[in-house]
């Protein structure tokens, strides 16, 4: 199973030629004993592979500009190279079909993945076999998420954003000097330190505070600012 192979620091990229007509795979792993296994695998299947460094997202595009790989194999979780879902829609842009190989089991960020243009998505907990075949299916553009999958995916994400946004619509009637005093609130000032950094009475502030509770439909400042980072509204700073 790839879930007990032992973490290792070292980035990674490999790239493994698949055939003699040049299809390529680009494998995106932080995670060094998980990227050697694959490789050795993928030299079984008869592929070429070679390691690269990864340092930066600009990096690994101009990686992927100058290799034109058919498939891209990609964590999400790449340490200081940021979040793998940002680098899907680039990577699909430049004419890679996108595997995910992650070990997150957030179905609504591997939803915004496939929206973002990935072919699918295989755990890194699966035993390596699937995981290989998973691969394989993508190099020979065999599908590897059905349409009534990719459905059911869509229609999660359309959901959850859809309730995202109605929990967030009260925090949209706040008027700025509210939103400056749910931040201060959350940060744990209290009215009157809040009156006198903006020059303000703390009647004037309590009335805010009053607003801002009315409008959120809670009884007190905790309630509010526990609701605020419930729903993640992050308070923004005081004008």
């Amino acid at each position: 199973m790839l879930g007990n192979l032992g973490e290792t620091p070292a980035a990674s990229t490999l790239v493994a030629d698949v055939d003699d007509e040049g299809v390529t795979v680009l494998i995106v792993e932080d995670h060094a004993l998980l990227a050697q296994t694959l490789v050795i695998a993928l030299n079984a299947e008869g592929c070429l592979a070679r390691v690269a460094e990864l340092i930066n997202p600009a990096t690994l595009l101009q990686q992927v500009c100058t290799q034109c790989p058919g498939v891209v194999l990609l964590d999400l979780d790449l340490g200081e190279l940021g979040d793998g879902v940002e680098l899907v829609r680039p990577l699909t842009e430049l004419g890679a079909r996108v595997l995910v190989v992650s070990g997150t089991t957030d179905r609504l960020r591997l939803a915004e993945t496939v929206e973002r243009g990935a072919v699918g998505f295989v755990s890194k907990k699966v035993p390596f076999e699937t995981l290989l075949s998973t691969v394989l299916d993508v190099v020979a553009q065999r599908p590897v998420l059905s349409t009534a999958q990719r459905y059911e995916l869509m229609a999660e994400l359309r959901c959850a954003r859809a309730a995202r946004s109605k929990d967030l619509a009260p925090f949209k009637t706040l008027t700025p000097r509210e939103r400056a005093v749910l931040s201060a609130l959350a940060r744990g000032q209290r009215a009157e330190t809040i009156a006198a950094a903006a020059f303000l009475s703390e009647a004037t502030v309590r009335s805010q505070i009053h607003g801002v509770l009315a409008k959120l439909g809670v009884s007190s400042q905790l309630e509010a600012v526990a609701l605020a980072w419930t729903v993640g509204w992050f308070p923004s700073e005081p004008s």
